[in-house]
This record gives structure tokens, sequence and C-alpha cells, in this order.
């Protein structure tokens, strides 16, 4: 009888962390639904690229949110997307959907979502340096296959921390959220 109350007791969080998990996404949804521009963001941080890039004596032009690269001037867009926002507002919501107190998730965030958004600006750079070493037919291969994956096997990582941090102080805490 034991075994199957604890077994109702995990399910019950699991259902209350999907529940709250699936809210907090409902901003992420609205922004690829509604096609909410980043436009400003996106122009810095192909400008930010293209100065590394540059600093790296790699031909490079900008203009906008394109990049173009290498004698031929192979054109990069720098969507939404490559700004790491998604990484880091999954990150926003995995912890928040996590019980525990709000400070001590606001403190992990405050560290880990920078580290995300640098994670995000090397895995750029890898991307285009990887064209200029292999050809830049490969950028979307490279990019698709192989850097996403990573990205997402770093995010659930960082959020494994989280919950490993979670487990350790669950002692100590108070559960609010």
């Amino acid at each position: 009888m034991g075994k199957r109350i604890q077994e109702k007791e995990v399910l019950k969080e699991v259902v209350f962390f999907l529940s709250k998990f699936n809210i907090l996404l409902i901003p992420f949804y609205a922004i690829i639904y509604f096609d909410i521009s980043f436009y400003p963001l996106q122009v810095a941080f192909a400008n930010f690229i293209a100065g590394i890039l540059r600093f790296l004596k790699c031909k490079v032009l900008t203009s906008g949110f394109f990049l173009y690269l290498g004698e031929e001037a192979y054109p990069i867009d720098i969507s939404r997307d490559c700004i790491g926002w998604k990484s880091s507002y999954s990150l926003f919501a995995l912890v928040f959907a996590t019980r525990g107190r709000i400070r001590d998730k606001l403190r992990f965030l405050a560290v880990w979502i920078p580290f995300l958004l640098f994670f995000n600006v090397l895995r750029v750079l890898a991307v285009i340096l990887s064209g200029f070493a292999f050809g830049f037919e490969y950028l979307e291969l490279i990019h698709a296959i192989l850097w996403q994956g990573i990205t997402i096997i770093v995010l659930l990582a960082v959020w494994y921390l989280w919950l490993k941090k979670r487990k350790l102080n669950r002692g100590k805490e108070k559960l609010i959220i």
C-alpha cells in the first residue's frame, strides 16, 4: 500500500510540473506564433559576431542581421533563434516549473542564463568557423544536426544541475512553488 501512495505522489508531482511548464511556455509559443521581431537584438548580435570574426581575421561584411562570409560573400541570416532566446527561456521555464524557493531560482538563473548566452555565442562562432574551414555548403548540416543537438544536451545538463541542487537543499527549504 505504501508503494502505491508513493507512486501517486510522484505522479502528482509530474502532472504539477508539466502543467506549470506548459503554462510558462505560453509566451514562448506566442513569440513564435505572432512572429514577434527581435530585429534590434539580431542586428546587435550580428555585429558582435562580425566583430569577433574580424578579430580572428575572417572576411565578413554585415547588412542588418545578415553576415556575408568569405570571398564569395556567403550569406548568413542571424535569425531571431540565433540569439539564444529559446534555450534561455526554456531554462527559465524548466526551473520555474520545478518546486523551490523563488529566490533560489533567480540566483540559479542569474548565473546560468548568461552561461547559455555565452555558449550560444560560441555555438554560432563554431558553426561559422566550420564553414570557413570546411566549406559554407556544410553550414546547415553542422548547424541543424550537430549544434542543435549539443544545445539541447547543454540545456538539459544545466537543468539537471538545478534539480541536483534542489535535491541537495530539499530538506533545508520550504517548498513554495
